[in-house]
């Protein structure tokens, strides 16, 4: 054998040895495949999706942390005077009629009532700026605007106005409910005609 031989039969042997599959071959190794994946369990995947759903149920019940009561008394103090400045008796941040009992039952599981007579006139629900999570209606008590927060006795925690404020603000528990009112005039006459609703 010649050099030339040696060198067409080891290249020939060397294609051969790493020559393609056939066609078929590719076929079979891919229904192969699928096969396989289709087998493979899928409980890994649904445990994964359950942790995140989980996790993200866990996330959204989580009540929003109550502010300190510098911030809500800084709160409470900006909502009063944009509802002043936005017009407290049905401006642009205060909402329908306002069922009290309803409010109160849904925010903080004890529904409220005005005693009766009542002098005090309930505008709406301020829907405004941020409330720290409280429950504001707008009110006016003797030609005083009035801005009565409700606070779950749970959340409750000392309300302090900002420093040279020059609102007025009173504090009333009633059961499972805490009622703050912001006032230019002391308020607390104001929340003496709030009480439990049978």
């Amino acid at each position: 054998m010649n050099r030339d031989d040696l060198d067409r039969r080891l290249d020939d042997e060397l294609r051969a040895a790493f020559a393609p599959p056939p066609a078929g071959e590719f076929i079979r190794l891919g229904t192969a495949v699928v096969a396989n994946a289709a087998r493979r369990p899928r409980w890994p995947w649904l445990l994964a999706a359950a942790a995140v759903l989980i996790v993200g149920l866990v996330a959204w019940a989580r009540p929003a942390p109550t502010p300190d009561g510098r911030q809500l008394g800084a709160l409470w103090a900006a909502a009063f005077e944009h509802a002043r400045s936005a017009g407290f008796r049905g401006g642009s941040c205060c909402g329908g009629p306002v069922d009290l009992a309803a409010l109160c039952g849904d925010c903080c599981g004890a529904p409220l009532r005005l005693t009766t007579p009542a002098t005090v006139e309930l505008h709406g629900t301020y829907t405004g700026l941020s409330t720290g999570g409280c429950t504001a209606v707008l009110a006016g008590h003797g030609g005083t605007d009035v801005c009565i927060c409700v606070v779950p006795a749970t959340r409750d925690t000392p309300v302090e106005l900002p420093a040279g404020s020059r609102l007025h603000l009173a504090r009333r528990a009633l059961g499972e409910v805490v009622l703050y009112a912001l006032s230019t005039s002391p308020p607390e006459a104001t929340l003496a005609q709030f009480a439990l609703a049978p």
